[in-house]
């Protein structure tokens, strides 16, 4: 096994999650992006980090509301 197979993908430099190699363009307001910005800071995150912790929230509450 090489180095880049056992180690933690943030002692390789890499800043995403294991396993993030997908990217997504969207279009957003400036007062959206205002928004985003606010909480990412307040949340001590990076703008990209506090867009996938949303979406993946919001895909719990899709999945949620359709299994009802």
């Amino acid at each position: 096994m090489s180095n880049a197979e056992t180690m933690p993908s943030h002692a390789l430099g890499y800043r995403s999650p294991n396993g993030c190699s997908k990217q997504v363009m969207t279009q957003i307001t400036p007062d959206e992006q205002h928004q985003l910005d606010e909480i990412a800071k307040h949340e001590n995150r990076s703008r990209s980090a506090m867009v996938r912790l949303l979406m993946l929230r919001g895909i719990e509450q899709y999945d949620a509301a359709r299994a009802e």
